[in-house]
């Protein structure tokens, strides 16, 4: 999926700040299967040097920070060239969020994706191996955001590939869950210290948990499915209403022609003259 068709709908494909720890080398990952095997080979390296080293503690916290360095942040959005239908209709009504990707497949294909999308990847593949995970939705008064925890140890931890929160800091409190975070203000700060005290303060209090294993944004997914397979499909439909249409004039115009002349016939009519001879 190239950048360019997104420009056709008024959409700037974002820029990479040089702050995120993005690493272009790992574009090479443009599949949801190459991502996981590359997940998988780092908890494998680790492993063999750690026989100790838990799964369920480590393979989280490695597929989070494999997102980080995959995606710098910005929506990845269909354009023309990808799904007009959802790009055609993002662009009459302007609404961006209908042609926000949700499918991970598609996600993957960007340099560049939201913090909801990031979410969705790492949630998709955790689910894959066995975990239970649900989103965490914030909405303050300025800002908002989306990140996610998994289900590990008899209970629920905090990840969030989008703003990168210090590891090392979270992980000094075994990595806890949003509920923690929130009523502990300090180590929110600390651990997002990159950001400003009043956004993180704005964001993180103020959140919303979803349903465990809830599907990941059901409707949209079903939209651009729908979408997506009548920007390839529907050209033959209206290659078929013009063969249909043709061949229904064709029908006509031969009945027509297979009609009998109607002949006009003028009786002859003797009308009495003026002049008696």
């Amino acid at each position: 999926m190239k950048d360019t068709s997104t420009t056709k709908i008024g959409y700037q494909a974002p820029v990479y700040d040089q702050q995120e720890e993005y690493d272009p080398s790992l574009l090479r990952l443009n599949s949801m299967k190459k991502l996981e095997l590359y997940c998988d080979s780092l908890f494998a390296e680790k492993s063999y040097r750690d026989t100790k080293l838990k799964f369920e503690e480590e393979y989280p916290s490695l597929v989070s920070a494999a997102i980080s360095k995959r995606f710098y942040h910005g929506y990845s959005v269909y354009g023309f060239n990808d799904n007009f239908v959802a790009a055609l209709f993002s662009s009459m009504i302007s609404v961006q969020g209908l042609s926000a990707i949700v499918i991970p497949e598609d996600i993957i294909k960007f340099p560049y994706a939201a913090c909801s999308q990031q979410s969705i990847l790492v949630m998709d593949i955790l689910r894959k191996k066995g975990f239970k995970t649900r989103k965490v939705g914030f909405q303050g008064k300025k800002y908002g955001h989306f990140c996610f925890e998994v289900f590990y140890q008899g209970s629920w931890h905090f990840f969030d590939p989008d703003m990168e929160p210090d590891a090392a800091v979270l992980a000094a409190y075994n990595r806890p869950g949003i509920e923690f975070l929130a009523r502990n203000p300090g180590v929110l700060e600390t651990a997002y210290r990159k950001y400003t005290k009043d956004m993180v303060l704005d964001i993180f209090p103020n959140y919303h948990l979803g349903i465990a294993n809830a599907a990941l944004a059901p409707k949209a997914s079903l939209f651009h499915r729908v979408t997506g397979f009548l920007s390839y499909t529907m050209w033959f439909f209206f290659l078929m209403l013009f063969v249909w249409a043709r061949r229904k004039l064709k029908n006509a115009r031969a009945a027509v022609g297979k009609q009998p002349a109607k002949i006009a016939v003028m009786d002859n009519v003797a009308y009495p003259s003026r002049f008696a001879l």
